[in-house]
């Protein structure tokens, strides 16, 4: 981490918003005009979330039943007023947002033993502007509306659905890749050196989720789970891909995951039996995670007029969704002037990208990543990855025997 990124004190913060729409603020004194999202410090050896769920018990009596984190907005920054004590230890706090929803309306919240809040109130979301928060917050506080409650949106819910990460970057069978913005850094308002805290915490988040659900699955009697992790651009042999596969590979387990290095397709096909030798090399092996940078989609781009090739890939990804194997497949999308300066002996037109990625979206959509920053690329990966493996262990704890 920089020298600088150091002198910011890693910090969270809480939007919670009930199902009316109005939202918690607290106020440090009863007589203060200004109004504070909660929020407070991440510890040394703290998960985000666990800090997130850990102030907001402290500071409005708030545990974590009932509620759902929606989205997030990270790489936030304030500066410090002089007079504060901590100045002598950092020149500010770097916020990650959560956004989070209640079951139902206004739950009971408490400030008796807060150690920040004298007076807590819920307001609804269309009456909040930034001169209700203090003034050295307010360059923080206008990203954050603008961000969760943008003046455009006609529908918040609509709005705040967009804002799940793997929802935004998803591609179905009906999207246009032109939509896709290789620019695009919607969930992170810092920069590189910000993002390290970001990406050790999902480094932390992917390894856990990894062996809880190794450990689940055995103690339910159940196959060890398997996740395919597929890197892929318009390229047949890409620098860009094995730096980004280096990267991804470093966030999981190493006991429990294999990297698999890039592969030209073309050396792999041959006679018109080139789809069997390159797919058995995507299956995953019991209780593994395969991360690849080895794309069986590619092989359209060589053979164009094989009619078969998308119907054989689309069934072999519905083997997987048979057997229940997680496929995350992440399409890295970069600018044309990047794709300008690229080497590459080969490179897939759009359309022909689009067509493929349209055919194969039914069982496990693709994720059109912005790739023109590589440290935002990665942190995306990162999100999608840890959400999705969350989600399988949400659900095999569910199916854990009540006691």
């Amino acid at each position: 981490m920089s020298s600088i990124a150091a002198r910011y004190r890693n910090n969270v913060a809480a939007v919670i918003m009930d199902a009316d729409g109005y939202v918690l603020l607290g106020r440090k004194k009863e007589s203060s005009r200004y109004r504070h999202f909660p929020q407070g410090g991440v510890g040394k050896k703290e998960l985000l979330e666990e800090a997130l769920w850990r102030e907001l018990q402290e500071e409005v009596g708030l545990s974590s039943q009932g509620l759902r984190i929606v989205s997030q907005l990270a790489g936030l920054r304030y500066d410090y007023r002089k007079k504060n004590k901590k100045k002598k230890d950092w020149d500010g706090q770097e916020q990650t947002y959560y956004f989070i929803r209640c079951e139902g309306r206004r739950p009971v919240v408490s400030c008796d033993d807060s150690p920040e809040f004298a007076l807590l109130e819920w307001v609804h979301y269309r009456e909040l502007t930034p001169e209700m928060f203090v003034p050295f917050k307010r360059c923080v506080v206008e990203q954050v509306l603008a961000f969760f409650f943008p003046d455009t949106a006609e529908n918040v819910d609509e709005h705040l659905l967009s804002l799940n990460v793997a929802v935004h970057y998803e591609f179905s069978e009906e999207s246009v890749l032109e939509n896709y913005a290789p620019t695009d850094r919607t969930f992170f308002a810092g920069g590189k050196q910000d993002a390290l805290v970001q990406m050790a915490d999902l480094k932390e988040r992917i390894r856990a989720a990894q062996k809880k659900c190794d450990s689940l699955c055995a103690s339910l009697g159940m196959p060890k789970p398997r996740t395919l992790v597929l890197l892929h651009d318009a390229e047949l042999v890409s620098k860009r891909r094995l730096n980004c596969l280096r990267r991804i590979a470093e966030l999981f387990d190493p006991l429990l995951t294999e990297v698999q290095k890039p592969e030209d397709m073309a050396a792999l096909s041959c006679d018109g039996q080139y789809l069997s030798p390159c797919l058995s090399r995507l299956i995953p092996r019991a209780g593994e995670t395969l991360v690849t940078a080895t794309s069986v989609y590619q092989l359209f781009g060589l053979y164009p007029d094989c009619v078969d090739f998308v119907e054989h890939v689309a069934d072999f990804e519905q083997m997987f969704y048979a057997e229940d194997t997680c496929v995350l497949k992440f399409y890295l999308n970069i600018t044309p002037e990047q794709s300008a300066h690229s080497s590459a002996d080969f490179s897939w037109r759009r359309d022909d990208v689009q067509e493929v990625m349209r055919a194969t979206s039914s069982a496990f959509p693709w994720y059109i990543v912005p790739a023109e920053k590589k440290w935002y690329r990665d942190f995306v990966i990162a999100s999608i990855v840890a959400q999705s493996l969350e989600k399988r262990l949400q659900h095999l704890e569910k199916a854990l025997p009540h006691t």
